[in-house]
């Protein structure tokens, strides 16, 4: 009795493995490989594998991607949800450009407010630079003193003259960003009357298409 279960299991294990599946592999260059089990050096370049069953169907099919398609699919997946993020982004401004102003005189009267207190910062930084070079002109005078009477500068005059120069220097940058700013400001509230304009429904108006820069004098 035993030797006949041992052989009834021999004959289900043959069995078994003849109607194990075939594999089969197509590499990167269209070729088609089939057999009980894939080398390694060929499976290493299936751009899909399947198993065929006894019946000769074909099931668990997988397509392999190479290291550039994947890389393509990562890049299109990352543009996506940039995508995504900007289209939030896009309609969380134009829903508090929606609640923040009411019409478009609103919006340049903020506008005006943002511009005045930028035309201050410029104002009153032309006034510390007409003061650093008076005092730079009188330093400039007292050493054209020391040339003509062929006496040595002193050392501290030196330093002072080469600290209003780049005190000088340090105010007309900063005044340079402030009337860059100012730029900023104006195309910022025109932007958002215009897009304050298609939310709204209403045509462009004439100014958006050759709009003047605001200026606070």
């Amino acid at each position: 009795m035993k030797t006949l279960i041992i052989l009834i299991a021999a004959a289900l294990s043959a069995s078994a493995a003849q109607a194990a599946p075939m594999k089969k592999c197509v590499d990167d260059k269209g070729r088609t490989y089939y057999g009980d089990s894939i080398p390694p050096e060929v499976e290493a370049k299936c751009r899909s594998s399947s198993e065929i069953s006894s019946r000769g169907m074909e099931r668990k099919k997988t397509t392999y991607l190479t290291d550039e398609e994947r890389q393509a699919q990562a890049d299109e997946a990352a543009k996506k949800q940039d995508e995504g993020q900007k289209s939030i982004e896009q309609k969380r401004r134009d829903q508090a450009l929606l609640l923040s102003y009411s019409n478009e005189k609103e919006i340049d009267l903020a506008r005006d407010r943002n511009l005045v207190a930028t035309q201050a910062q410029i104002d009153g930084t032309q006034l510390r630079i007409k003061s650093v070079q008076g005092r730079q002109e009188g330093l400039r005078k007292q050493n054209d003193s020391y040339v003509k009477s062929k006496k040595s500068i002193p050392a501290d005059l030196k330093a002072e003259i080469d600290a209003a120069e780049r005190e000088v220097k340090k105010l007309q940058d900063s005044m340079a960003k402030s009337r860059q700013e100012l730029e900023v400001i104006n195309k910022r509230f025109e932007d958002d009357k215009k897009r304050f304009r298609e939310l709204r429904g209403l045509p462009p108006a004439a100014s958006q298409t050759q709009a003047p820069a605001s200026t606070v004098k």
